[in-house]
């Protein structure tokens, strides 16, 4: 008599897919960056960051000849006009601007040899930020972020002459 054998197939769902279960994990973590992905501040919560401090920032511009100017914001009560104006301004904006992101295309537009760094801390959060009139796209960054930034259009000494194209 011949002999047969028989094959015993899994059963149709016992066996998890490899591709189900990466779609499953993807989902999980997309909905748990969404569920705790919020400011703290949405929920009630205390903003983290450095606790007890105002918004105080310290702005040190260089005109581009090597001379630092350095002048102090402070927002709240303590303001001066000019620093209203500034802090009502960043208000506006969320806190100073972020750096242009990388791979951003940018125009040759070459605004000046201007360049400040603000430090301090806005809204709690420590802050460090560098601004430079290097391209279209850091001169507009710098450009949202007058009265906090000086006007090179004006200059701190009247000097500048505004921005000029780079030719290739």
């Amino acid at each position: 008599m011949p002999q047969t054998s028989t094959r015993v197939s899994p059963r149709a769902g016992s066996r998890i897919r490899p591709r189900l279960v990466r779609y499953a994990l993807a989902a999980a973590a997309v909905g748990t960056l969404f569920a705790v992905g919020q400011p703290a501040g949405a929920v009630g919560l205390p903003r983290p960051g450095v606790a007890g401090l105002g918004d105080r920032l310290t702005v040190a511009y260089d005109d581009g000849g090597g001379r630092i100017v350095t002048h102090t914001l402070t927002c709240g009560d303590a303001a001066t006009a000019e620093g209203q104006d500034a802090c009502r301004r960043l208000d506006e904006l969320g806190g100073p601007l972020a750096p242009v992101p990388a791979g951003q295309m940018c125009s040759m537009i070459y605004g000046g040899p201007q360049t400040a760094r603000v430090t301090g801390v806005w809204g709690g959060m420590p802050v460090d930020e560098t601004y430079r009139r290097t391209d279209g796209c850091e001169v507009s960054r710098w450009n949202q972020m007058v009265p906090a930034l000086p006007s090179p259009a004006n200059g701190m000494d009247g000097m500048d002459d505004g921005p000029r194209l780079l030719m290739a």
